[in-house]
């Protein structure tokens, strides 16, 4: 999963974002999408797993002890990565948009704040009280 080779945008689907000049996302945007579907949905899968195996305990015959259970969790982890990249969209497309409102409004509200004019020195009651002490 080394850069965004991964995501799947069809040729039509480039084309038409094209002909109606709607920005096409960045290299950048698409592997942050990339990224957080597979947090999300690796997620999700992952607790689904745990579910499903504290439904029923361990065999007491055929259980092959610790090299099972870390083989198990080794499986797991690539039927999860496998699952949250191939059907991690459905849940992960509706947060993503969230998630990407939120950083878009925390930007603005960084840009907003380093508008604020600073007070000179003299004016700050702490830098004169700092002053003083030194």
């Amino acid at each position: 999963m080394n850069g965004v080779s991964n995501v799947r945008y069809s040729s039509s689907t480039v084309n038409i974002l094209a002909q109606n000049n709607i920005r096409q996302p960045t290299d950048k945007q698409l592997l942050l999408k990339e990224k957080f579907q597979d947090f999300v949905a690796g997620t999700f899968y992952t607790q689904m797993l745990k579910a499903l195996y504290s439904t029923h305990d361990k065999a007491a015959y055929f259980h092959g002890g610790q090299a099972e259970e870390i083989f198990q969790s080794q499986m797991d982890q690539q039927v999860v990565a496998d699952l949250a990249r191939n059907h991690g969209e459905a849940f992960s497309d509706q947060l993503f948009t969230v998630f990407k409102n939120q950083l878009q409004a925390l930007r603005a509200r960084r840009t907003d704040q380093t508008q604020i004019p600073i007070q000179p020195e003299s004016a700050n009651p702490m830098a004169q009280a700092a002053g003083r002490r030194n």
